[in-house]
């Protein structure tokens, strides 16, 4: 029975996941080398060609990777000092019901909150101006749309900032991470060591998959960077999704490159990630 109920989840995951990853992947491999679509001429290496004599793919990439590296850093980082501190009070109360509030918000329903709320003529701004910190719309500074990308950091973190709060504070709970603190205790160490030595590397090495996993979730958005970033840099879907609906045809198979790519890295990364975890249990 057990076989049969394996057999029967391996078949759904290769119908509804791994079949139309594949036949994405291949359509968008084949667009690009100008085997099918509107522009279908014949194999050619034009259109790669195009899209990386082009800079914009580079800068995306880099772009992209540099949102999703400072945003986790500060998420973890104040989760992890949330949970070691407050841990108790995090555990009942209206408290948990806070935390879990913001993961109820799709992304593109926080973008248009943080637009509300940040942009020149938003709350921000409007209370700044009444209590006569700004004379004027434009002395407030741009937190949406602008060069730092402050909106899109911001919007991430509070996104991903209870999500990794009630990561940690559930891996405190089932990892017993207390008995461990109490060892440390009595073996001398003072608390600055209990949480820097012990608390973080064990909460760090426990929850590094899904750290990496929410790297790629962030590097791969789109609603929260088209709605508060600029028009540039771009991030690697806003990128890809704008060669794609462009009315000039020739942008199109490049779309479909910036695709391929993305897919790859992902890829690459996963599998990257999956080796290393294969030798730390080896070792």
């Amino acid at each position: 029975m057990k076989n049969k109920g394996t057999i029967l989840s391996f078949t759904l995951l290769f119908i509804f996941a791994i079949i139309p990853l594949v036949a994405g992947l291949g359509y968008a491999l084949l667009y690009s080398f100008g085997l099918v679509g509107v522009l279908n001429h014949g194999f050619t290496l034009q259109y790669w060609k195009q899209a990386f004599a082009d800079q914009a793919i580079a800068i995306s990439f880099l772009y992209s990777s540099s949102i999703a590296i400072i945003s986790l850093l500060l998420s973890v980082i104040s989760a992890l000092l949330v949970a070691l501190r407050y841990y108790q009070l995090l555990k009942k109360g209206i408290y948990t019901y806070l935390i879990n509030l913001p993961l109820a918000f799709p992304p593109i329903v926080a973008a248009f909150f943080f637009f509300q709320f940040l942009s020149k003529g938003g709350v921000v701004s409007r209370a700044a101006f009444q209590v006569g910190i700004t004379h004027t719309m434009q002395q407030f500074p741009d937190l949406v749309n602008d060069r730092l990308s402050i909106g899109i950091i911001l919007a991430h973190c509070f996104l991903s900032f209870p999500f990794f709060l009630l990561l940690f504070t559930g891996l405190i709970k089932t990892q017993r991470l207390h008995d461990f603190f109490q060892i440390a205790e009595s073996l001398g160490a003072n608390k600055r060591q209990i949480t820097f030595r012990v608390a973080i590397p064990l909460l760090i090495q426990k929850s590094l998959p899904n750290i990496l996993l929410y790297f790629i979730f962030i590097f791969g958005a789109y609603e929260i960077p088209v709605l508060l970033g600029r028009s540039h840099p771009e991030s690697v879907s806003v990128l890809a999704v704008r060669k794609l609906q462009k009315f000039n045809m020739l942008d199109i198979p490049q779309g479909y490159v910036i695709a391929v790519v993305y897919t790859i890295f992902v890829v690459l990364f996963i599998l990257i990630f999956l080796k290393q975890k294969k030798l730390a249990y080896a070792n």
